[in-house]
């Protein structure tokens, strides 16, 4: 196998794996499964692991921890790991630091590599990890004494709102979603944090799933190795303004299948990019891109952009994954459903005036609401 290609990490002069482990998708249950992928991964030359709270049962960041640890030291110096807060459960600075101790315990480091600001979901967000008192100046104190080398976020906000954000220049790096289903909303926001000098994360090159579970949309945009996860890793690493790919990868074979396809492409290609495109073009379907203009204009403020995700996951066969992602929205209703439900619907179709995928909202809302027992 080729050696694994590294790329600056915009200004911080670490110098990380163009493939990245995300170390979401372990078995809770199978700790040796687990650290023994790390080890693999890390073996094949990635040098950048995402961690968070809340991952693999609360378990991921104890299982990079004891990974690392069975690393000899100067193996180890070479190892990033990127991990998170979140506003939600570390509302202020002080909560945020408390974090911060629990989290160097469980990975056994002095010092976090990249710490993210996670999962900001708009400018109203943004505004409240900023806020005086806040996670980021809990984060930031850290850096300061030293628990922080660099301080990143992670957003699924559209690419105008991450302009916005970049121009303030409070991070080194952002993590954003990115895929054929997605890539024309973030893409502004992208080019706007590589063009500012800030390390690029990308995550979901899958699109949770919905890139992968149909066989007939498989060999249509497979490339020359058969293999549509290649394709879609292969959009990602083709973009010279994203820094790392993250791919939850949960055993070795998926680490050695995803590190082949990234050390085949030597270097950044517009090309490739535009075939993809072309290809996924062809289809002639649409799908929902999580670009939430719907929720500007539902008078009732439903989440409309997740039933719609949740039902084009069950249009394209994955059923199953629609009901996982529904049971995850359930346990921390307040934060993703806000206490709506698809029977505040009063069938208004503002929503569908306004979606740039022309998708028959109110359809898919009654057929979502009726899979999952809300109607």
């Amino acid at each position: 196998m080729e050696m694994m290609r590294y790329k600056e990490f915009g200004r911080t002069g670490k110098k990380v794996s163009v493939l990245g482990l995300g170390c979401m998708r372990f078995d809770p249950t199978n700790e040796p499964l687990a650290i023994e992928t790390i080890l693999t991964a890390i073996q094949l030359g990635i040098n950048y692991l995402d961690t968070a709270p809340g991952y693999c049962q609360d378990k991921s960041e104890e299982f990079v921890g004891r990974a690392l640890a069975e690393l000899p030291v100067e193996t180890r110096k070479k190892v990033y790991v990127s991990t998170k807060s979140t506003i939600y459960s570390d509302p202020t600075a002080e909560a945020v630091r408390r974090r911060i101790e629990q989290q160097l315990k469980r990975l056994g480091k002095e010092k976090i590599d990249f710490y993210n600001m996670w999962n900001i979901m708009d400018l109203e967000q943004y505004e409240r990890v900023m806020a005086r008192g806040g996670p980021y100046e809990g984060a930031l104190r850290a850096k300061e004494e030293g628990l922080i080398d660099h301080l990143c976020c992670t957003s699924h906000a559209s690419g105008e709102d991450v302009v916005k954000m970049v121009k303030e220049g409070a991070f080194e790096g952002i993590t954003l979603g990115y895929n054929l289903l997605n890539h024309t909303f973030h893409q502004a926001g992208l080019k706007a944090a590589a063009a500012a000098g800030w390390g690029v994360v990308t995550m979901n090159p899958l699109g949770g799933g919905l890139l992968t579970r149909d066989a007939a949309k498989r060999r249509s945009l497979s490339d020359s190795s058969g293999s549509f996860v290649a394709t879609a890793l292969r959009f990602n690493l083709a973009h010279s303004e994203i820094t790392v790919v993250l791919s939850g990868m949960k055993n070795p074979a998926e680490v050695r299948a995803n590190v082949a396809t990234a050390v085949s492409l030597e270097r950044p290609d517009p090309e490739i990019i535009e075939n993809i495109l072309e290809r996924f073009a062809a289809l002639g379907e649409s799908f929902c891109t999580g670009c939430r203009y719907c929720l500007e204009y539902c008078p009732q403020g439903i989440q409309i952009h997740l039933y719609t995700q949740m039902w084009d996951q069950v249009r394209l066969k994955i059923p199953e994954e629609a009901q996982r992602v529904y049971e995850i929205y359930l346990g921390d209703e307040n934060r993703w459903l806000q206490g709506k439900r698809t029977t505040d619907c009063t069938e208004c179709g503002e929503c569908e005036e306004h979606c740039p995928q022309r998708l028959p909202i109110r359809e898919y809302l009654d057929k979502i609401g009726r899979f999952l027992g809300e109607k």
